[in-house]
This record gives C-alpha cells, sequence and structure tokens, in this order.
C-alpha cells in the first residue's frame, strides 16, 4: 500500500498554491537593483562673439583690438597685415627673450644627452626646442625599453664581434618630433665585464617601427 504526500500539506498546516500572477502585476514588483539615473549633461553657454569677432578679416585694424592694450592677460593677433600684441604680451616677450638666452648661456656645452631643465615661461608658451629632461616613470620607461633595444640591434649589426643586451635605462631627454636622447647601459654577452653606458638617439613613431638615428657608447 502507497501513501501519497501532498507537499501542500505539511505538518498539518494546508498551503494553498500561489496564485497566477498577471503580466500587470508583474510590472508593478520592484526590481532588485533601480537603474541608474541618466545625468543630463550641463548645456554649455555660448560666449557672445566681440566686435572684432563680427569682421571679415579683410576688414580688421589694430584699432578694433584696443581693448585688450591694457589686459593683464596676454593677447596677440596675427594676420597677412599687421600683427596686433598688448602691453602684456609685449612685456611677455622680453621675459621670455632674457629667459631663453639665460639658458641658452648655462646649457652652451652640454650635449642633448644632458639638457637640463628650460625656463618655465619658455615652455608655457612653446617657445623651447631644445631637449629637455623627462621624469623617468614606471610607465616611460617601458615605453623607452624598446628603443633601446632597437639601438642596440644597429649597434651590433654595424658591429659584428659584439652582442650587446639592455640591462637598465639611466636617463632621457626628449625634444619635440618624438626625438628621445637616452642614456642607458648594456652587457656585452661575449666578455666578462661590467656594463657600458650607451647613448642613443632615437625618434619614436606612432606607428611603424622606431628610427635610429644614432647609437654608440659614450666616451
Amino acid at each position: 500500500m502507497s501513501i501519497e504526500c501532498d507537499t501542500s500539506c505539511l505538518f498539518g498546516v494546508i498551503r494553498p498554491p500561489p496564485p497566477p500572477e498577471n503580466l500587470e502585476e508583474r510590472g508593478k514588483r520592484p526590481k532588485s537593483e533601480p537603474e541608474p539615473e541618466q545625468k543630463q549633461k550641463p548645456e554649455r553657454k555660448r560666449r557672445e562673439k566681440l566686435a572684432w569677432e563680427l569682421k571679415a578679416l579683410k576688414d580688421l585694424t589694430l584699432s578694433d583690438f584696443s581693448m585688450y592694450d591694457d589686459d593683464a592677460k596676454p593677447f596677440f593677433f596675427d594676420c597677412d597685415r599687421f600683427v596686433y600684441k598688448n602691453k602684456a604680451m609685449i612685456n611677455k616677450e622680453k621675459e621670455i627673450k632674457v629667459a631663453t638666452a639665460d639658458h641658452i648661456k648655462r646649457s652652451r656645452h652640454l650635449s642633448p644627452f644632458d639638457a637640463i631643465t628650460p625656463p618655465k615661461i619658455t615652455m608655457e608658451f612653446g617657445r623651447c626646442w631644445t631637449a629637455v629632461p623627462v621624469n623617468m616613470t614606471d610607465d616611460l620607461r617601458l615605453k623607452l625599453i624598446p628603443l633601446c633595444k632597437a639601438a642596440l640591434e644597429k649597434f651590433n649589426a654595424e658591429n659584428q664581434d659584439t652582442n650587446y643586451v639592455f640591462v637598465d635605462i639611466v636617463k632621457a631627454t626628449w625634444r619635440p618630433g618624438g626625438i628621445y636622447y637616452i642614456t642607458f647601459q648594456a652587457q656585452n654577452e661575449f666578455l666578462d665585464c661590467s656594463p657600458n653606458t650607451f647613448q642613443a638617439m632615437v625618434m619614436k613613431n606612432g606607428i611603424g617601427p622606431h628610427e635610429v638615428k644614432s647609437c654608440a657608447i659614450k666616451i
């Protein structure tokens, strides 16, 4: 004799089956995770154009910029017919000229590999085209190591009796145009001796292989 056990009746408590859930009630159930509200970006207010900005380029004259004469912020405008510079810009250019002359004097006997930091004022106005020291962060080090190895490949190819392998970066400077002047150490696997110090000039290309301009043992 078999006994069937009704799961809706346990320990003397009758459990009625759950009522069917219609689609309307299902839509009213709260979600486990509320959807994040999308923040609307604030609209940028358009700046009203100044009088000289509304004129055609051929109609502009120096007098159209007289409003900037005594402005504390440097301002200049350059076109085919004239160049306007306010007083602040003229004074700033004088400061840049003095700072640049001093930097050139202090850098006169230095190679690009040993370049010193130029005056801040020249960097702010993009007037410095000499090599500048770079802060050797971990990220930059990872970017420069392939350049060092490419330079060593060129050096080993031109000197068949050597097989130098990269050891570590000492320092680096950078010049606009993606050119790096890297001082690094490398070990000759054929000789049991201490590492040599190399200096390499390498152009870092965004696409394609890096271009090694020069690589030599530092004398």
